[in-house]
C-alpha cells in the first residue's frame, strides 16, 4: 500500500477543488473529522491493531469526491471520491472514501431506493473505515455533534434499519475504545 502525508492529502484536495470555497468548505470538515478520528484511533490503538497513519491521512480525503458532486448531500460523493484516488493510484483511501457515507451502503439498499450507485456493497469492513465513517457521522459541518443526533437524522431521513445500523456501527467503535457508553 502507498502512504501519503497529510500535505499531500491537502495537496490532492486542492487539485480536486473547484474553487477556494469548496476546498476550504471540504477541508475545514475533514479536518475536523481527522481530529475526531485520531482521537478514537488513538484510544483503539491501545488494545487493537490500527494504522493510524490511514486513518489521518484518509479522513483527510474522505470527501474529496465532494469537488464532483456540487449537490451538498450527493450520495455519489463517496464512489466520485474512489474514482479519484484509485486514479491517483492510492486505494485504501479509495475504500475510505466509498464506505464512509452513512453507515454502509448495501446492494440491497441501491435496489430498493434506486439509489444512482454501482450495484455492489460500500459498507465500512476495516478497523480504519468504521473509525472514519463513525467520525464523519458526528461532524455537522465541522462541529462535533453527539450520537442522539445522528440517530434522529437517520431516522427522519431514512427509517428504522439505518437506526439499528447506527447504533451497531456506535456499539462497535466504543467496544474497540473499550468503554461502556452502548446503546
Amino acid at each position: 500500500m502507498r502512504y501519503i502525508t497529510e500535505k499531500e492529502a491537502v495537496g490532492l484536495l486542492r487539485k480536486y477543488s473547484t474553487n477556494d470555497e469548496s476546498f476550504n468548505k471540504v477541508l475545514n470538515h475533514s479536518r475536523a473529522v481527522q481530529k475526531l478520528a485520531l482521537e478514537i484511533a488513538e484510544e483503539v490503538k491501545k488494545n487493537h491493531d490500527v494504522d493510524i497513519n490511514l486513518v489521518k491521512v484518509g479522513s483527510l480525503l474522505h470527501d474529496i469526491g465532494r469537488f464532483k458532486c456540487y449537490k451538498e448531500n450527493s450520495i455519489r460523493h463517496g464512489v466520485e471520491g474512489g474514482e479519484i484516488l484509485m486514479k491517483e493510484g492510492l486505494k485504501k483511501y479509495a475504500r475510505i472514501a466509498e464506505t464512509h457515507i452513512g453507515v454502509g451502503i448495501t446492494k440491497k439498499d441501491i435496489k430498493k431506493q434506486g439509489l444512482d450507485l454501482p450495484l455492489k456493497d460500500f459498507v465500512p469492513e476495516t478497523t480504519e473505515e468504521k473509525i472514519i465513517a463513525y467520525a464523519d457521522n458526528l461532524i455537522f459541518g465541522k462541529e462535533r455533534g453527539v450520537i442522539q443526533k445522528v440517530i434522529e437524522r437517520f431516522k427522519k431521513e431514512l427509517g428504522e434499519d439505518y437506526v439499528e445500523r447506527v447504533i451497531n456501527l456506535h456499539n462497535e467503535i466504543e467496544e474497540l475504545r473499550e468503554r461502556n457508553n452502548f446503546l
